[in-house]
């Protein structure tokens, strides 16, 4: 039944004019570290009494219940270099053996995990990632894509998606690529600014940046995204403008404008960046500012939290009609229950359960060899969780919670259950991130940029956890910035 949650409260209006941003003090003030909910409960609640056992079981489990399309994810974590910033599950290659033998390791996970299924699963979308890719020669490639279609039925009009390092790939690659099925390829250009490109460890210049982007048209790809990161050493706000108006004429379909996560306690290699060089919340906020309103003068839409494309590309049209979704790779239109990840690191989520396989090379071969699932950690989401990550996942994908529906699908009533989370809510509101009525609770565009804000009240994982204004050198950081 619907209860009133207080008398309806009504945030002061805001819009997504450079006004809603301009007061950089209370944007400082609300510049929390919180999780991206990628999945609810995140990652790191994961343990390791949650094994390879496990990970069976909720595959099982999994697949007796499931009605929709799998969504796959195959990790391919090798790279030429590794660049400091980055806080992927990556290494570099060295040699062609080791690169066969990590992927004779994935033919072997992916035949412990059919031999769990009964039947041979339809999957409706598929993700490569890294690492780079890109790395690997069309053969390479081949056959991998080769031991994923022997083992899964592709549904048709099946989006396969690979991530591409710009340094790593030449015509031939895009062309076998293509040739494969792959219609969307995301590419990382972070920064055109070649001083932000040395301080963070990567040497890609803008030609090669501009030559892979000709090359995946060239080949036929109408899917291109580009990756932009703010938040980097060395970034102004003029040249975060002119990289936004450099990449928004190339006319990617989408782009990504992800805010660096500064987290070296868990990712050593980032110490090699210089935590002082880091921009301080303000500048954050202001390169966020500036390249937001260059891609939405070119008249990309914008999609979640970091995500912009053009109109009428499928994400898009799933914000528009309400079927946007979430999961470990980002913002997707694919809804399912039931993601499966193979390779080093690669998270599955088995909808009642998460889990993530070995992260150490070593481990991920032996169990393979062994002939059993890579499972490092995981853990089984209790009904609570379900419900939680349900209203974090409308509030990251929709902006805006329907409570008699949520009310009606898990038989409780908001305002009793949730009193604790409406406190907080009525502050948010008070801020002008969100407006409280008795039957919704919605965004305003503020708010809207900073969704994670309002979704960590939801997370019961980190209450009783300060949130304070993020400590730019602080070691224990482990989450990035919500601007």
């Amino acid at each position: 039944m619907t209860t009133a949650l207080t008398a309806p409260h009504t945030a002061p209006a805001a819009d997504t004019s450079s006004d809603a941003l301009a007061d950089a003090e209370r944007w400082a003030r609300l510049a929390i570290e919180a999780p991206r909910y990628t999945s609810y409960p995140t990652a790191v609640e994961m343990s390791p009494a949650f094994g390879a056992d496990s990970a069976a079981a909720a595959l099982r489990q999994a697949n007796e219940r499931a009605a929709d399309p799998l969504s796959l994810y195959v990790h391919l974590p090798f790279c030429q270099a590794l660049c400091w910033f980055c806080g992927c599950h990556a290494m570099v290659a060295r040699t062609d053996d080791r690169v066969d033998r990590y992927l004779g390791a994935v033919e072997r996970e992916l035949a412990t995990v059919a031999a769990l299924l009964p039947d041979r699963r339809t999957a409706s979308e598929v993700h490569f990632g890294g690492g780079s890719p890109s790395l690997l020669t069309p053969a390479q490639f081949d056959r991998v894509w080769g031991a994923l279609a022997a083992t899964f039925r592709m549904a048709s009009g099946a989006e396969l998606s690979l991530e591409v390092d710009p340094r790593t790939v030449d015509p031939a690659r895009m062309a076998a690529y293509r040739r494969a099925g792959v219609q969307r390829v995301s590419m990382g250009f972070q920064d055109l600014d070649p001083q932000v490109q040395a301080a963070i460890g990567r040497n890609q210049s803008e030609a090669v940046s501009r030559q892979a982007f000709a090359w995946a048209r060239q080949a036929g790809f109408t899917g291109v995204n580009v990756d932009l990161c703010y938040g980097l050493p060395a970034q102004t706000e003029a040249g975060m403008e002119r990289t936004a108006r450099e990449v928004a004429r190339l006319r990617p379909d989408r782009v990504a404008l992800f805010g660096y996560a500064h987290v070296p306690a868990m990712k050593p290699l980032q110490r090699r960046i210089d935590a002082a060089a880091l921009p301080d919340v303000a500048l954050r906020l202001r390169l966020f500012r500036v390249a937001r309103a260059v891609l939405l003068a070119e008249g990309y839409r914008a999609v979640g939290i970091d995500h912009f494309a053009l109109p009428g590309d499928a994400l898009v049209r799933a914000l528009d009609e309400g079927r946007l979704h979430r999961n470990f790779q980002g913002y997707t239109t694919t809804v399912t229950d039931t993601l499966l990840g193979f390779g080093l690191s690669a998270i599955s989520d088995f909808g009642g359960a998460l889990a993530q396989n070995q992260r150490i090379l070593a481990g991920y071969l032996a169990a393979t060899d062994a002939g059993r699932l890579a499972t490092e950690r995981g853990f089984v989401r209790t009904p609570e969780d379900r419900l939680r990550g349900e209203i974090i996942r409308q509030l990251m994908c929709t902006f805006a919670l329907d409570v008699p529906a949520l009310e009606r699908r898990f038989a409780l009533t908001f305002a009793d259950r949730f009193a604790r989370e409406l406190d907080e809510l009525r502050c948010l509101g008070d801020e002008g991130l969100l407006s409280l009525s008795p039957e919704r609770i919605t965004l305003t565009p503020a708010g809207r940029l900073l969704a994670r804000n309002v979704a960590v009240v939801f997370d019961a994982y980190r209450r009783g956890r300060p949130r304070l204004p993020v400590v730019q050198t602080g070691e224990a950081r482990r989450f990035s910035p919500t601007i």
